[in-house]
């Protein structure tokens, strides 16, 4: 890159510049840029006379032929500083993908967010879960929200007191009968004295079957559609 002391201007009260032709016959005194009429500090950067000398737009020819020397060296510079092409690929600046591959990638996850966006719960649901607060209970103080918990708790016991059995249910064919399984207590049975099962005589095998048909016969209940599918076993 171009070092812009190289460029020169007159100092003043020197003679008149006459034309850019007529420079190699009638040379003339010439100084640095930055002792230039005290505009720029000796302290300053090459950069900043560059960006000092580039825009420069004024009358004066030495001044110009100085400021196109500072923009060629500004383009230079930044030149010399761009990036090569693999970071470009990487911060995703130059493409390596067709444009039409980029646009199936871009439907695909289009469609993705559409699909994630459809499952999404509305408001009333998660305000349902206690997730999202209605903007009417946000001003609530702390007391005043638990009353209303326990107006709430208070309103729905009264609701469960008046809740039907589930013979009401049944009887008014509102639940099927496969809908509601009901488990009772059973007898606590003491098996620990029991022989295991390769060691069963017929005696005891009889005994099992005699109980399990009694069981089925009695006590477990059958819908009355389904009771010839009941097997029971040889005595």
């Amino acid at each position: 890159m171009l070092e812009i002391p190289s460029a020169m201007v007159p100092l003043a009260g020197s003679p008149p510049f006459i034309s850019p032709e007529n420079k190699e016959n009638r040379p003339l005194p010439f100084a640095h840029i930055g002792n230039m009429l005290g505009v720029l500090n000796s302290s300053n950067s090459q950069l900043e006379n560059l960006l000092f000398w580039r825009d420069y737009y004024g009358e004066d020819e030495n001044c110009k032929l100085v400021a196109k020397i500072a923009r060629k060296d500004y383009l230079s510079m930044k030149l010399s500083q761009r990036p090569e092409r693999q970071d470009l690929v990487n911060k995703n600046i130059i493409h390596l993908q067709s444009e039409q591959e980029r646009q199936e990638v871009w439907e695909a996850v289009g469609n993705q967010l559409i699909r994630r966006l459809s499952l999404r719960p509305t408001a009333e649901e998660l305000e349902q879960r206690n997730i999202f607060k209605n903007l009417c209970f946000i001003d609530q103080t702390p007391e005043e929200m638990k009353n209303e918990k326990e107006q709430k708790k208070i309103m729905l016991i009264r609701k469960l007191s008046f809740r039907p059995t589930i013979e009401e249910l049944k009887e008014r064919k509102i639940i099927r009968f496969s809908d509601y399984v009901e488990v009772t207590q059973a007898q606590d049975y003491d098996r620990r004295a029991d022989k295991p099962w390769t060691r069963l005589t017929p005696r005891d095998k009889a005994a099992i079957r005699k109980e399990l048909n009694e069981f089925k016969s009695v006590e477990m209940e059958v819908h009355a559609e389904s009771k010839h599918f009941t097997r029971f076993h040889r005595p």
